[in-house]
Formats: structure tokens, C-alpha cells, sequence
């Protein structure tokens, strides 16, 4: 299994060993915090293909309050909730994170019940802050995840959705959505959504 997969303090993650994973980069993810910088503190996670989990556990490390990953590989999954329960003082926060191994497109149709493997986090009466949402780079389903993400009752009127993606996609404009930022490092393009607020 790799370990060269380090979050922006240094700590070593698990990482699988193929080519198929791709981790956000730690040059993305540090542009990611310090954009967010102290937003971060208090907030909910949704992190949608979360892979080994590396923005989960920035998101844990710069003091989110709960963190739900969403991940269909059932390896990366595994991985994923071994790295989060690496973390500082998750021994005391085991009930504040929970890992899902899903299929995203399913997961966040807004009629699906969804259910959690942890039963002391209500999804009912929770609303995320921040949604990451990173599907493959050659995927071409972008579009209706976010769709999807917000036509659902977990986001917030002020939430953000992020979405990291290829350089050659543009994010179209929709009814649902407005595009507030867009930053591009190498080969990723971060694009920075809130919800369309209907007077």
C-alpha cells in the first residue's frame, strides 16, 4: 500500500496501490484551506468520492465538526475511514465522522434514503457547509451529481459545493446554481458553486 500521500502538516496517509485512485493533490487541497481559511472551523463536510479520504482529513485537521465521506470502491473505503481514524484525538470524535461505501449518483438522488453506518449523526437534521465533490476526471457525469446535490434538502442557503475537475471542463451555468470562483493548479480546475437563491 502507498504511504507517500501526506496531508499539509506532514502526516503520512494510506493510499491503494493503482493507478485508478487519484488523490487530490497536496498543492490543490492547500489552495482549497487556505481559500476556506477560518470558514473551515465548526463546518459539515460532505466529501463525494472521497477516495483515501485526503480532504476528509484536512477538513478534520483544520476543525470541521462533522465530516460524512461518500466512496463506491469498497478498498477506498476502508482506506478512507483507516486514515480519518489516524487523526489527532479521533478517539474522541469517532461519532463525528462516518464513511459511506456508496455509489455517489445513487447516494445523492434526492429521493433516496439515505441511510449512515453511524447512528449518533442524524442526516435528517443535518446540513452540510461545504460539499467536495471529485468524480473521475474523465467522467462525464459532473453535471448531474450536482443536479442531483442541489435539488437535496442538505445544503445550506450559504452553502459551497466544490467541485474539482479536469482543466478542459467548464461547469455550465444552471437555474439551480452560481459559479463564485474559479481556480486552476496544473492539471485541476476548482470551481466554487453556491445555491441560485429564488426571491
Amino acid at each position: 500500500m502507498k504511504t507517500n500521500l501526506r496531508l499539509i502538516g506532514g502526516k503520512r496517509l494510506q493510499s491503494p496501490n493503482d493507478i485508478y485512485t487519484r488523490p487530490t493533490t497536496l498543492r490543490v487541497r492547500e489552495a482549497i484551506f487556505n481559500i476556506l481559511n477560518n470558514m473551515v472551523e465548526n463546518s459539515t463536510w460532505l466529501d463525494l468520492f472521497s477516495g483515501t479520504g485526503a480532504i476528509s482529513c484536512e477538513a478534520y485537521n483544520h476543525g470541521a465538526r462533522k465530516i460524512i465521506a461518500i466512496e463506491k470502491n469498497k478498498n477506498n473505503s476502508k482506506i478512507c475511514l483507516k486514515n480519518l481514524l489516524s487523526l489527532q484525538d479521533m478517539d474522541n470524535r469517532k461519532n463525528d465522522i462516518d464513511v459511506i461505501c456508496k455509489d455517489v449518483l445513487q447516494w445523492t438522488k434526492p429521493n433516496y434514503q439515505r441511510n449512515l453506518s453511524s447512528k449518533k449523526i442524524d442526516l435528517k437534521k443535518l446540513k452540510f457547509d461545504f460539499v467536495y465533490l471529485d468524480p473521475p476526471y474523465d467522467a462525464n457525469f459532473h453535471e448531474l451529481v450536482l443536479n442531483q446535490i442541489f435539488n437535496c434538502n442538505f445544503l445550506k442557503k450559504d452553502s459551497i459545493v466544490i467541485c474539482e475537475h479536469s482543466p478542459n471542463l467548464y461547469i455550465k451555468k444552471s437555474i439551480l446554481w452560481e459559479t463564485i470562483d474559479i481556480r486552476e493548479y496544473g492539471q485541476s480546475r476548482l470551481t466554487f458553486l453556491i445555491s441560485v437563491q429564488n426571491p
